[in-house]
């Protein structure tokens, strides 16, 4: 009986396993691969579009960010506004930026179209554009110009409160003739002034906010892809060119070959604040090292001292490797040989087969907030 209802029971589950489509297993799951999020110029004002369109995994960073220096030179070196125009708005079509959203609202003040202008703040603010007071200030000039006068005095009040520290230009500049024409004016200014004792401290310490702290020891990267840099460093805006002064190139135009980033700020003391900012060159390829520079500062923000501290500053210099430990920066010079001949080839796709090193050395700071270099090894010797 018993071996009866056993082959009964295997009969039953032979119809049902055997019935029907076949059950998946278990472990098997089903993914979608999200279509990427296209931008286009409708869409560069659309917040939640612009911050989806950032998730896609592909990245055009090299690309957004050459023709976003295109649009500066021709902003603020040829004044060509058509040009500049087309190239900001190409570079956020490829990858949208805090600071290509900012000068395109500067672009669209100096050509009156300030509905446009604030819509291009309003982005640059969303995607925490720094330095925040200079956005406030801006917008304030806006208000300012449309005669909306009460905006435009309590944008300015919360500019100054921000760190907004050239008071001395609110006196003169033509943007914020309506608001000085008002009674408004004189109390905003000593509103925003009220409890801040330096203004422009204020605005040195949201530059030096930006800059974190390190772990020891910190080896410096000489080689980043564009999409890496820009992944894990933030930009520096031109607003910050009073600490940053390679900036400007000896015509005092905007240095638009160069593109610089926050990178770490690993000592400090009584007298003096050190940073790390890195600068790439833009006309270079990724197999170009960047450049890491060591700055000193006073706590008000006057530079003391600067200093190349990793990378390559030219293509005949040595190559600097370094890390920075607790007491100083370890730095190797090394002269390298290339597979093909420069001058005929160039440095892209030209790998280095051969690493001679120069010398060694350990980076100091005095007391007072100077360089000092130690050498510790002088003797020539293959990498």
């Amino acid at each position: 009986m018993k071996a009866l209802t056993v082959l009964f029971l295997g009969i039953i589950l032979f119809f049902i396993t055997s019935c029907g489509d076949p059950v998946a297993p278990i472990h098997e799951t089903i993914v979608e691969k999200l279509s990427p999020i296209i931008l286009t110029d409708e869409d560069l004002f659309s917040g939640i579009k612009v911050l989806s369109f950032l998730q896609n995994e592909e990245k055009h960073v090299k690309e957004s960010n050459s023709l976003f220096l295109k649009g500066v030179d021709a902003f603020r070196n040829k004044e060509n506004l058509d040009s500049a125009d087309f190239y900001f708005r190409s570079s956020l079509l490829k990858e949208p930026s805090a600071q290509t959203y900012f000068e395109l609202g500067n672009l669209c003040m100096t050509e009156k179209k300030y509905d446009d202008a604030l819509l291009s703040f309003n982005m640059a603010e969303q995607l925490n554009y720094e330095p925040f007071s200079k956005l406030l200030y801006n917008k304030s000039c806006i208000y300012s110009l449309q005669e909306k006068i009460e905006q435009s005095a309590q944008y300015l009040e919360y500019s100054i409160q921000a760190g907004y520290s050239n008071i001395d230009y609110l006196y003169k500049d033509s943007d914020l003739e309506n608001l000085r024409d008002s009674w408004r004016f004189e109390n905003v200014v000593k509103k925003g002034l009220r409890g801040v004792s330096n203004s422009e401290n204020i605005f040195w310490l949201q530059f030096k906010k930006q800059f974190p702290k390190v772990k020891f020891p910190l080896q410096l990267n000489n080689y980043k892809s564009y999409a890496e840099l820009d992944e894990l460093n933030k930009q520096i805006s031109y607003d910050y060119e009073n600490y940053i002064s390679e900036m400007r190139d000896e015509k005092f135009s905007r240095e638009v070959g160069k593109i610089f980033y926050y990178h770490s700020n690993p000592y400090e003391t009584k007298k003096y604040v050190v940073l790390v900012y890195i600068i790439r060159d833009d006309f270079m390829s990724e197999s170009f090292p960047i450049l890491y520079r060591m700055a000193t500062f006073n706590h008000e923000g006057k530079l003391i001292d600067k200093k190349v501290i990793a990378g390559q500053e030219n293509m005949d210099d040595s190559i600097i490797e370094s890390e920075v430990v607790e007491d100083g920066v370890k730095m190797i010079f090394y002269h390298t040989v290339y597979e093909k001949d420069t001058e005929e080839y160039g440095y892209a796709e030209n790998p280095i087969i051969k690493r001679t090193k120069q010398r060694e050395v350990l980076l100091t700071i005095t007391e007072d907030g100077h360089f000092v270099e130690n050498e510790i090894d002088l003797v020539s010797e293959l990498d």
